[in-house]
């Protein structure tokens, strides 16, 4: 009898895991919390022009997302002050419809957010979270949402965090980063900003594709557009951490390995050129 009972058990978390493992995001239902932290260097800026590309494709017309400028952490260096508010209307419309300023309006950007996050948790959908920076702001929206009454096991089903950055798990308040582990689907997916790994490798010091993005020749108008605004913003920005990819010309945008894991892109989408072919130089 001892026996079955644990055979049972031992199904029961088997297939536990597998759910978590197998979700996937439902457009329909599914609410996409896009964290960037500008800082220390400019990877966020193309992050964030990459994912706006993919918005401009019919693939995502009509996702549900909002975006999150100035999700950092607790380390130092400088944020990319120029990146808002004008580069990001530009990718994501006017502020505070789809995008919030947390470095200029941390506890307004929480309340913009938990207001996002409550009726798509109440509905039964599920809330994505990309974390192209550190987690401090996602656990502030969390522990609103629980204030609002949104209950701790619904979190713990219903929030999935995908990280992909050591560094931004190390700059993340320790206390806070150990409560979303516990307390929400944490997924940790291999590291963008190393090499030969299974994420694409999303940067390189090769100048063409940022050519191929902002020349007239590129049939796609609205990316067009995004990638000659990131690469202003890069060019005129100066700070105290160097990307070297982008210093000479290429491209990072490392950041969106977490798009391409939630949006289950795999081939479609798994190095620079089948990115750059679907997303950013299409028709």
């Amino acid at each position: 009898m001892k026996s079955n009972v644990l055979v049972v058990a031992l199904l029961f978390s088997v297939l536990s895991v597998f759910n978590i493992d197998a979700q996937t995001f439902n457009k329909q239902t599914d609410f996409l919390l896009a964290n960037f932290d500008l800082k220390p260097d400019e990877d966020d800026v193309m992050a964030a022009a990459a994912f706006a590309s993919m918005l401009a494709h019919p693939d995502f017309d009509k996702l549900n997302y909002y975006v999150v400028a100035g999700a950092y952490g607790d380390q130092d260096h400088l944020f990319i002050t120029s990146a808002v508010p004008k580069y990001f209307n530009v990718l994501f419309g006017a502020e505070n419809r789809r995008w919030t300023n947390a470095h200029e309006h941390w506890n307004e950007s929480v309340r913009r957010v938990k207001n996002k996050v409550i009726p798509i948790l109440k509905s039964g959908g599920n809330v994505f979270v990309q974390e192209a920076g550190q987690s401090n702001i996602t656990y502030d929206v969390l522990q609103a949402v629980l204030a609002e009454g949104i209950t701790p096991t619904t979190i713990k089903k219903q929030v999935i965090i995908v990280q992909h950055s050591r560094y931004n798990e190390k700059n993340t308040t320790p206390e806070e980063l150990e409560w979303l582990k516990d307390n929400t689907v944490y997924k940790k997916i291999d590291d963008g900003n190393t090499s030969d790994n299974k994420t694409p490798g999303y940067r390189t010091k090769d100048n063409k594709w940022l050519d191929l993005a902002k020349s007239d020749n590129n049939p796609n108008v609205a990316t067009r557009k995004i990638w000659t605004a990131a690469d202003k913003v890069c060019d005129e920005w100066v700070g105290d951490w160097t990307n070297k990819w982008i210093a000479v010309g290429g491209i990072d945008f490392s950041d969106c390995v977490e798009n391409w894991y939630i949006f289950n892109l795999g081939k479609e989408a798994n190095d620079i050129e089948s990115f750059w072919n679907k997303y950013v130089i299409n028709e």
